[in-house]
């Protein structure tokens, strides 16, 4: 009888799942999927049937938006940590290693979690066939959550809004950072255009928050709000975060403090977190 094959290690089993997330991997901003959002759409519908709906069980902070995405996240992630919750945090893009982008309680998915996760998620990818590198990263992220037993996670949309693979669940809070000119050959030439695929993340009757906008901006972000039947309040309405660390005084810094502090504050005051402001502000003074 042939000797059973050995079982990769986990440096080989780890190394292949890096390949099969980035194989296919269009740097252009030329790929078709960018033309055919529907049908990406559609497609991780399914990837996410296969896989049981990795995530239907999180409470979820949606966060979009073009700067400042990622401090937000972060501090948000921070929040809900010193209130007591087991945290997941999706962000992009990495700058070192893609885990980055996938973290659990504060720290970088392992290794050994990514390559059971894979397991999964590369058979459900194979399965619907063309799933693009993003795709399969907020897949991993997911049943690393699910896998991890997590309570919460911070999700934060990688392209636009109304399309992304982030958008594909009911938050309890979304947010919208300060909305500028990118990914032009997908999201539209206008401010008007751009603003109107992030304001895609809100939802009936879910608070919806945002920074000082351009006022063609926020004209689009409150009428999307209008239309979905529920709240967006920032702006100058935020709230001001006291004994702010030095890097996050700038006002455009200032502003995401604000809009990250605003959303866990709703959060808190629906029962849905136990958790004060002074909880918050600590928060603020520990993020990394």
């Amino acid at each position: 009888m042939a000797a059973q094959r050995a079982q990769p290690g986990l440096a080989t089993a780890y190394a292949q799942a890096v390949h099969d997330i980035f194989a296919n991997a269009d740097y252009s901003g030329a790929a078709s999927r960018y033309q055919r959002p529907q049908e990406c759409w559609d497609r991780f519908e399914v990837m996410l049937d296969k896989l049981g709906r990795p995530g239907s069980k999180l409470k979820l902070i949606h966060i979009a938006g073009t700067n400042g995405k990622g401090t937000t996240s972060a501090l948000c992630e921070q929040m809900l940590r010193e209130c007591g919750v087991r945290v997941g945090l999706f962000t992009s893009p990495h700058l070192h290693v893609f885990r980055e982008r996938i973290r659990i309680d504060g720290e970088l998915a392992s290794r050994e979690a990514v390559v059971s996760a894979m397991e999964k998620v590369r058979a459900a990818s194979l399965a619907v066939g063309g799933a693009s590198p993003f795709e399969k990263l907020t897949a991993l992220a997911l049943v690393c959550f699910d896998e991890a037993g997590l309570e919460w996670a911070v999700l934060e949309t990688g392209l636009g809004g109304k399309w992304d693979a982030t958008n594909h669940f009911q938050p309890a809070v979304c947010g919208i950072c300060r909305i500028g000119f990118d990914h032009m050959n997908v999201l539209g030439s206008t401010l008007r255009e751009i603003a109107g695929e992030k304001a895609g993340i809100i939802k009936t009757e879910i608070p919806a928050f945002s920074v000082p906008q351009d006022e063609e901006a926020d004209a689009v972000l409150r009428a999307a709000a209008a239309a979905a039947g529920t709240s967006l309040a920032g702006g100058d309405t935020l709230p001001t975060v006291p004994n702010l660390p030095p890097w996050l005084t700038p006002t455009h810094q200032a502003h995401n403090a604000a809009l990250a502090m605003a959303m866990v504050g709703s959060l808190t005051a629906r029962g849905l977190l136990a958790g004060d402001e002074a909880s918050c502000v600590r928060a603020v003074t520990t993020t990394r």
